[in-house]
C-alpha cells in the first residue's frame, strides 16, 4: 500500500493533535498491539527535530491519536517547511513496518508573544 501525502500547518508553540484511522480502504484495520512512530526532520536523513507521540485510542476501530506537545512544537523554527511521516509497526514474526503517511510541516508565527507562558 502506497503511503498518503498529507501536508500539516502548525502553529509554533502550541499542542497540536489529531487522529488517524487505519483502513483497508473500506473498512479500518485492528491496530491493538500495534506501535506507530512519527516524526519531524528539516529532510529526509537530516537529524531529527521534532517527535509526535502516538497512542491507540481505539484499536479495534483502527484509530490512533497523533500529538505534538507544546515543548516539541517550540523547536520548530516559525516560518519554516519540514518534512514528516508517520510508521505502523505490526508486532509479529517477522515485525511489519508501514508507512502510512507522509507530506509537509508548515509552522507558522505567531502573533502573541507566548515565550513566558505558564502551563
Amino acid at each position: 500500500m502506497a503511503a498518503a501525502k498529507h501536508n500539516l500547518i502548525v502553529s509554533r508553540g502550541e499542542d497540536f493533535s489529531f487522529k488517524v484511522t487505519v483502513s483497508d480502504g473500506s473498512s479500518p484495520i485492528v491496530v491493538t498491539g500495534n506501535t506507530f512512530k512519527s516524526e519531524i526532520r528539516r529532510a529526509s536523513g537530516k537529524p531529527l527535530v521534532a517527535s509526535f507521540t502516538c497512542a491507540v485510542t481505539d484499536g479495534s476501530a483502527g484509530e490512533v491519536t497523533v500529538t505534538l506537545p507544546r515543548s516539541e512544537s517550540l523547536k520548530l523554527d516559525a516560518n519554516t517547511t519540514y518534512k514528516w511521516d508517520i510508521f505502523r509497526i505490526e508486532s509479529g514474526t517477522p515485525d511489519v513496518t508501514t508507512r502510512l503517511i507522509y507530506g509537509d510541516v508548515i509552522v507558522e508565527g505567531n502573533v502573541t508573544d507566548i515565550s513566558n507562558f505558564v502551563t
